[in-house]
C-alpha cells in the first residue's frame, strides 16, 4: 500500500463517525460535557424587582431637593415579601436580593442615610429606579442562553442552576481503549524501570483523550504475540475507538495489523507524513481501531491529528479540521522531501523556531514546544522571515 496524503488519510478516519446519543446528566457530572440541544431558560432571572444593595426602599416623590425625613415602617428579610404598599414618607429596610415592595421605586443605600430611632434622613438624594434589579434583568424567560455544541465549564453549569435546570443533555461521551504493544516495555516505577524502555505513550494518550471530552480505558501492555494481540483487540469491540501503540511498522515484531488481518476492514496503512508514517486506521466490526507508531511522539503527533478529529465528530463539534496559522521563521529550512513534516518547535510573538532534535522519541524535544512547522511535501527551502504554516500543540 502506497503512502497516503495526509489530508485524505484524516478525512477517511472520520468520514463515517456519526454522533453519539444524548443523554441526561445531574449539572455536578457535566463538567467539560457537551450540550446536545439549545438550553432554553425556564424562568427569568431575578424573578421580580429586587433590591440591588442593602439601604431603604421608598418612593422618590418622598424627597425634595435637598434632604428629607422619612418613616421606616417595615423590614424585608432575605426570601421574605412585604405585603404593604409603601406610602409617600415612608421607607422599609430593604436588603440586597429582597423583593421589591409595592409603591417603592428606588432604593437609598444605607451608608447615604441618618437613622434614629424609627427615622432616617435621607443625605443623598437617589434617582428613579436606582439601585433596583428589574424582572428579567439578567435574563427573560423562553432565552436561549446556551446552545447546542457548547463545552459546559463551570460558569455554563451556574448559569444552567439558575436557569432552573437541574439536569442538562449532553452528548454520551465516545469511549477509547488503550493498548500498548512491545515486550521490551515495562511500566513505570517498576523493579525493571531502571534498564528498560518505559511504557510512556498511553498516559499521556489517555489524559488527551480525557481531555478532549472522550472516556479512556488502559488495558496495559500486550507482548509481541500474534495471538495475544488478536485476542485483546477483540476483545474490546465494544469501544467506540480501539487505540494500539507500537507495532504498526513491518519489522518481525510489528504485529498489530498481522494479528486481526482478516477480520480488520483496512482502510490506510503507511501515511506521507514525519513524524508518524506506519500508521494504521480501519474499522474491527463497529469499533474504529487507530494503530499509533511505538515512538512516542510518533504517537501523540497522530493523535493530535487523528484522535482528536475523532473523538470531535463524535461528539458533534464542528472542530473536527485541524486548524492551521502562520509564523514568520528564526532560521533558514532546507527543502523537505516526499512526507508532511511536522517540526516539534517554539512559537512567540508571530515568530517559530524549529527545535535542534526532531528524533521521534524525544518526549523532552516536545515537551517544550509549543508548536509545529508544517512543510508541505517536497516544500522548497525557506529563508529566516519567510511564512511557514504553523500548528499549535495542545497536547
Amino acid at each position: 500500500m502506497t503512502l497516503l496524503n495526509l489530508q485524505k488519510a484524516i478525512y477517511l478516519s472520520i468520514r463515517d463517525i456519526s454522533q453519539k446519543n444524548s443523554v441526561n446528566l445531574k449539572l455536578e457530572e457535566c463538567l467539560n460535557r457537551i450540550l446536545s440541544e439549545n438550553l432554553i431558560s425556564k424562568k427569568n432571572s431575578p424573578p421580580h424587582d429586587v433590591s440591588a444593595m442593602d439601604g431603604y426602599a421608598i418612593n422618590i416623590k418622598s424627597l425634595d431637593d435637598t434632604s428629607s425625613s422619612l418613616k421606616v415602617v417595615g423590614v424585608i428579610a432575605a426570601g421574605k415579601k412585604y405585603t404593604k404598599t409603601v406610602k409617600i414618607g415612608e421607607a422599609v429596610r430593604i436588603f440586597t436580593g429582597s423583593e421589591m415592595p409595592k409603591g417603592a421605586n428606588t432604593v437609598v443605600i444605607q451608608e447615604n442615610v441618618k437613622k434614629k430611632d424609627n427615622t432616617i434622613i435621607v443625605e443623598n438624594i437617589p434617582r428613579k429606579f436606582q439601585n433596583i434589579r428589574k424582572k428579567g434583568f439578567d435574563f427573560r424567560i423562553n432565552s436561549i442562553l446556551l446552545k447546542k455544541g457548547t463545552r459546559l465549564t463551570p460558569k455554563h453549569i451556574a448559569l444552567s442552576a439558575a436557569m432552573n435546570y437541574r439536569k442538562l443533555p449532553v452528548i454520551e461521551r465516545p469511549s477509547v481503549a488503550i493498548i500498548s504493544t512491545g515486550s521490551e516495555l515495562v511500566e513505570p516505577g517498576s523493579l525493571q524501570a531502571k534498564n528498560n524502555i518505559i511504557c510512556s505513550s498511553n498516559y499521556g494518550i489517555k489524559t488527551y483523550i480525557e481531555s478532549l471530552g472522550g472516556v479512556a480505558t488502559d488495558f496495559g501492555i500486550v507482548p509481541d504475540e500474534i495471538n495475544s494481540i488478536k485476542k485483546k483487540i477483540m476483545s474490546l469491540n465494544k469501544f467506540d475507538v480501539i487505540v494500539t501503540i507500537g507495532g504498526a511498522s513491518v519489522g518481525d515484531y510489528d504485529l498489530v495489523k498481522k494479528s486481526i488481518e482478516k477480520d480488520l476492514n483496512l482502510k490506510f496503512w503507511k501515511i506521507a507524513m514525519r513524524p508518524g508514517k506506519p500508521l494504521i486506521f480501519g474499522y474491527v466490526k463497529n469499533s474504529c481501531l487507530l494503530g499509533l507508531p511505538g515512538n512516542p511522539v510518533s504517537a501523540l503527533v497522530c493523535c493530535q491529528l487523528f484522535l482528536k478529529p475523532m473523538i470531535n465528530k463524535f461528539l458533534n463539534l464542528t472542530q473536527n479540521k485541524v486548524h492551521y496559522h502562520e509564523a514568520r521563521l528564526e532560521i533558514d529550512l532546507n527543502e523537505n522531501d516526499e512526507r508532511e513534516d511536522y517540526l516539534r518547535a517554539s512559537y512567540k510573538n508571530g515568530f517559530v523556531t524549529p527545535n535542534k532534535n526532531q528524533d521521534s522519541s524525544s518526549l523532552s524535544t516536545l515537551a517544550q514546544s509549543n508548536a509545529f512547522i508544517v512543510r508541505k511535501p517536497f516544500d522548497r527551502a525557506k529563508k529566516k522571515g519567510d511564512l511557514v504554516k504553523i500548528l499549535k500543540i495542545d497536547l
